[in-house]
């Protein structure tokens, strides 16, 4: 029984988002690593691929991402973002780090790092 319970244990723990803050989150499908913004249960629109490194606040998500092996800086505009909102019309980019630095100062992004 305990060994069933302990595997239980791993496997929920093993399904559960890398980040999350409702009603976004990052979740894996088939190995590929996606922020999404969730919209009910196990069910998610994308978002940004591969993410690296995600800072937020009250307004915006800033996301460092590698999509397609090309890395580059990228934010959302969460006061714009909803389920059934296209996409460019909340997450900007790609950004170069000068790019997205005079933009964290402009528009108060949270400051994500490359690392």
């Amino acid at each position: 029984m305990r060994i069933i319970l302990v595997l239980v244990s791993i496997f929920l723990i093993g399904c559960s988002p890398v980040w999350e803050e409702p009603p976004y989150e990052v979740y894996y499908i088939n190995g590929a690593k996606t922020l999404g913004y969730s919209i009910n249960e196990g069910a998610y629109i994308g978002r940004i691929d591969e993410p690296v490194n995600i800072k937020t606040n009250k307004k915006y998500i800033s996301v460092y991402a590698c999509p397609l092996k090309t890395c580059s800086f990228y934010y959302i505009d969460k006061t714009k973002d909803h389920e059934f909102a296209e996409q460019d019309e909340f997450v900007y980019g790609p950004y170069s780090i000068e790019q997205f630095s005079m933009l964290v100062k402009k528009l108060g992004l949270p400051s994500v790092s490359s690392e």
